[in-house]
């Protein structure tokens, strides 16, 4: 009895220790320090509102099925069913070794409120697979929610021809809360929006395993279990985390994201006119580009330029200062100042460079005209009474002096000595000092 006691009891302990392990690694937290007791303070309020009792559903478990298409007959079948359910909304997504203007798609997610479906680029069919999806892509009253669709749509339209419409991007959604909240926004991953809004579901799925290990094998075939796991989960929490945002933001239909969402679907066609080489050979000292400020700290900026890996940066606090009034997601006008010795980074200069004022009335940068152009648009002109009464054309006004009184030289010659100059006294004896004794 006393054997079975101590297994029992050794069991107990051994359960509390996998309990505490489990418990330590899901709950790690990574908000910013700032951010940290606000947030906190927010789920807080989010769990005390949550049922004890509730399903495997209600806590974020999503166990939907996973269709793998390799054909360009099974995609069209995927499509029409799509279509013909009447779907509101589509979670989208797409991975590669590397997406943008130059990259390569290895797979393109889609997910509903029922099924997955895993789109195989690299199969045998080849790019044309992503032919029958032009018609649901391109359907603008079917929303495609996206977390941060730059780079995919980029790399849609770029390398397959096929443009996105009616896009809801979660990282803009996310950027929204903050700022409902009154904190300084930026642009977060997809862990940190699971952490805040589904955390139940990021603890269920093992997000935090998820972070660690990031695989980049999408263009070897066939895919691994590891591969196609990473592909479900970043696709299939999209639709509940936009029904939690839009609940959040007050904002059922979600258009106002929708209208935010433009500006990163335009990012697609940024310096499609300039940087037309991949890689660095494209980069020249003062070339003009646009660029997309997406990271800020006090001694440097980053920005996404549409040609990757190269990446904007800003490093020296003097050109800081001239992107002073760019948000988060703003373009700005820039011109490369050089390249770094990797060739990672180009650093940028804001296009009228030395010329910039703040004008804290329109919290915009302005550029000062030079003075040749000042000079050319209100030239300097003299009076019109300049001359006026006066017949030798010289200046009409003058000066009346201060006395009329002779005023003796203040240099005299004195006779006898040769001419020596001497300066001629005044006379003049400041008052010396009086002495008052208090006794």
């Amino acid at each position: 009895m006393l054997a079975s006691y101590e297994h029992a009891l050794r069991r107990s302990v051994s359960c509390c220790k996998l309990q505490h392990r489990l418990r330590s690694r899901t709950t790690r937290s990574q908000w910013p320090a700032s951010y940290n007791q606000e947030v906190q303070e927010w789920l807080s309020r989010t769990r005390a509102e949550t049922p004890e009792k509730v399903d495997a559903q209600d806590l974020g478990l999503r166990r939907l099925p996973v269709r793998l298409i390799s054909t360009v007959h099974q995609c069209e079948t995927a499509t029409d069913a799509i279509l013909q359910s009447r779907q509101h909304a589509v979670a989208l997504d797409g991975e590669g070794a590397r997406l943008g203007r130059f990259g390569r798609l290895a797979l393109l997610q889609l997910a509903t409120e029922t099924e997955v479906f895993l789109v195989d680029v690299e199969s045998d069919s080849g790019p044309e697979i992503l032919n029958s999806l032009k018609v649901l892509l391109a359907n603008a009253g079917i929303v495609k929610v996206v977390h941060d669709c730059r780079e995919v749509a980029s790399v849609l339209l770029n390398q397959y021809n096929i443009s996105l419409h009616g896009v809801y991007d979660i990282q803009i959604a996310f950027s929204a809360w903050l700022e409902r909240q009154g904190l300084d926004a930026y642009q977060a991953g997809l862990s940190e929006v699971m952490r805040t809004f589904r955390l139940g579901a990021y603890q269920l799925h093992r997000w935090d395993r998820l972070e660690r290990n990031v695989p980049l094998q999408w263009h070897d075939r066939p895919l691994r279990s590891r591969l196609l796991r990473h592909a479900v989960e970043n696709v299939v929490h999209l639709l509940p985390l936009q029904r939690a945002l839009n609940r959040e933001l007050g904002d059922p239909a979600g258009t106002m994201i929708q209208r935010r969402s433009m500006q990163n679907v335009d990012y697609a066609r940024l310096n499609s006119s300039h940087l037309l080489v991949e890689g660095a050979s494209s980069f020249r000292t003062g070339m003009k580009l646009h660029a997309m400020l997406v990271s800020r700290k006090p001694e440097v900026a980053y920005f996404k330029i549409n040609h990757v890996p190269v990446t904007g940066a800003v490093v020296d606090k003097d050109d800081l200062k001239e992107f002073a009034d760019l948000e988060i997601g703003d373009i700005a006008d820039c011109e490369v100042k050089s390249l770094s010795p990797c060739q990672q980074f180009v650093y940028l200069l804001r296009e009228g460079h030395g010329s910039l004022m703040f004008d804290r009335q329109r919290l915009k940068m302005v550029n000062l005209a030079p003075k040749s152009k000042l000079d050319e648009t209100r030239p300097s002109r003299q009076s019109s009474l300049y001359g006026h009464g006066s017949s030798s054309g010289g200046p009409s006004l003058k000066l009346e002096p201060r006395s009329f009184r002779e005023m003796k030289p203040a240099v005299i010659h004195k006779p006898g000595k040769r001419g020596s100059v001497k300066v001629r006294q005044t006379g003049f004896k400041p008052p010396e000092p009086q002495q008052h004794s208090y006794e």
